[in-house]
């Protein structure tokens, strides 16, 4: 059975099965506050079929206490996840108490070395966690949507031969953006068509991979290799896998730093909208 740690108005499930993560999801979505890699995450979840307490993840779901009212997408009002060691943590509360409650939570696991949230609940949490510990950097990314995209597409799935440039994608990319896997499962994500590429006279030039909500498709990992920046290969592109998310979804996501200005006018460009923002921020103990 689930383990509800009670609040003094709050519980927390902490060990939420495979319908709760479907009702957190269904919640989020519905949520007007924007935090889409919490939707992501929420939606890798639900695709894979991977029952929480598996992943060596930390979650928790917050919800009127038991005998108050029974847990549904009306009654959630929150939900946080950290990968083990607090290294990178997803939270969302409806209110300030909901919001404090799981963070409290995460805190007796450590140092949150790394959070993402909305901006609003930015407002409830910024406050402790600079009490706490200390800033190393932080962001206000800009989420953008976009359902009718405009302009020439141009750009192809990735293949199996693409992995040595696909590598080298990974690793230039983290290189420049400071975060990114270079561990990934490349045949997997092939396999799936989550990687879309442009080529160049033989040369991946652009590249980038595909996510999803529950409802919406993601843009992730925008990037070009340097030499080959300022030619419009992102943007063609880009119009490509929008297009190609919108056969499966009736919207497009995506999150930019709001202090990228060339990114920024790309998306826009192409018929991305501004809805709202979110918060990122990076902290040592």
């Amino acid at each position: 059975m689930p383990d509800p740690l009670a609040t003094a108005a709050i519980a927390l499930l902490q060990t939420p099965e495979l319908k709760h993560c479907q009702l957190a999801a269904d919640w989020l979505a519905n949520h007007s506050h924007t935090n889409p890699e919490l939707e992501f995450v929420l939606n890798l979840c639900l695709r894979s079929q991977t029952p929480p307490q598996t992943t060596g993840d930390q979650w928790a779901i917050a919800h009127p206490p038991v005998g108050v009212a029974p847990l549904s997408k009306q009654t959630i009002q929150g939900i946080v996840i950290a990968r083990p060691g607090n290294a990178s943590v997803a939270l969302e509360g409806s209110d300030r108490a909901a919001t404090e409650a799981l963070l409290n939570l995460i805190q007796t696991l450590g140092c949150p070395q790394r959070i993402v949230t909305s901006s609003q609940a930015k407002a409830w949490i910024r406050p402790i966690l600079l009490r706490h510990y200390q800033l190393a950097r932080e962001h206000n990314p800009l989420v953008m949507v976009c359902s009718q995209p405009v302009g020439e597409a141009t750009g192809r799935w990735a293949l199996a031969q693409d992995k040595t440039a696909l590598q080298a994608y990974a690793e230039a990319y983290r290189a420049e953006r400071g975060s990114g896997n270079l561990n990934q499962n490349w045949d997997a994500l092939i396999a799936r068509q989550q990687v879309a590429v442009l080529e160049h006279n033989g040369e991946i030039v652009s590249v980038i991979k595909r996510g999803s909500t529950l409802n919406a498709g993601l843009i992730l990992g925008t990037f070009t290799f340097a030499q080959y920046r300022r030619q419009g290969f992102a943007q063609k592109l880009l119009v490509f896998l929008t297009r190609e998310l919108l056969k499966e979804y009736t919207s497009v996501k995506l999150w930019v730093d709001e202090d990228n200005e060339t990114a920024i006018a790309l998306y826009q460009t192409v018929g991305f909208q501004v809805v709202g923002a979110s918060y990122t921020g990076y902290f040592k103990c």
